[in-house]
């Protein structure tokens, strides 16, 4: 169940609905024309990645999207041994959040006597949200220079746990759709 749990946090960073936000930084000195080939970090995420982020079942989801987005682009992901032209590297985290609402009161049920005869109870209303928010950032680093020169970010929050792939999918999309950038070409 934790995993479970956790693979909602990772996915809240993702898209499906309007609330997803994405933002994207770039070095505007990188010669994004010539990163046409790519390969995956072979770090494993270390102890301070969201442990979603560890999950290889997470990781294959998360990866496949962005082999798939970048291949539509015309990039192609080769071995890391292979001298690719960037590097991608994915991290994530979630923080669980409880939202709570007071929309005032209203008039329960409950039928009560007091000074002045019977009556009804005035009674709170309150809305109780448990949910979590989380952030996926994609890095693109230079292979030979080690510099980062491109980040995109997803942040969301998620509620349906059958929409995980769909916002992971969705997601990536959005973030990928920013690369390369615009302005750089």
């Amino acid at each position: 169940m934790r995993s479970f749990r956790g693979l909602l946090a990772l996915a809240a960073a993702l898209a499906g609905c309007s609330s997803v936000k994405v933002n994207t930084q770039y070095n505007p000195g990188a010669p994004f024309a010539e990163y046409r080939t790519y390969a995956w970090n072979p770090t494993p995420p270390g102890p301070d990645q969201y442990p979603t982020a560890r999950d290889p079942a997470v990781r294959s989801m998360i990866q496949g999207a962005i082999d798939r987005e970048l291949a539509r682009k015309g990039i192609t992901k080769v071995a890391i041994d292979a001298n690719p032209s960037f590097i991608v590297t994915v991290l994530g985290w979630a923080d669980r959040k409880i939202e709570v609402s007071n929309y005032g009161y209203t008039y329960g049920a409950s039928y009560v006597y007091g000074p002045y005869g019977p009556g009804y109870t005035p009674a709170p209303v309150v809305e109780v949200r448990d949910y979590h928010v989380g952030t996926l950032v994609v890095d693109f680093s230079d292979a030979r220079s080690k510099e980062l020169f491109w980040r995109g970010t997803a942040t969301d929050s998620i509620d349906d746990p059958s929409q995980i792939r769909g916002k992971v999918d969705e997601a990536i999309r959005k973030i990928l759709e920013e690369y390369p950038p615009k302005k750089a070409k």
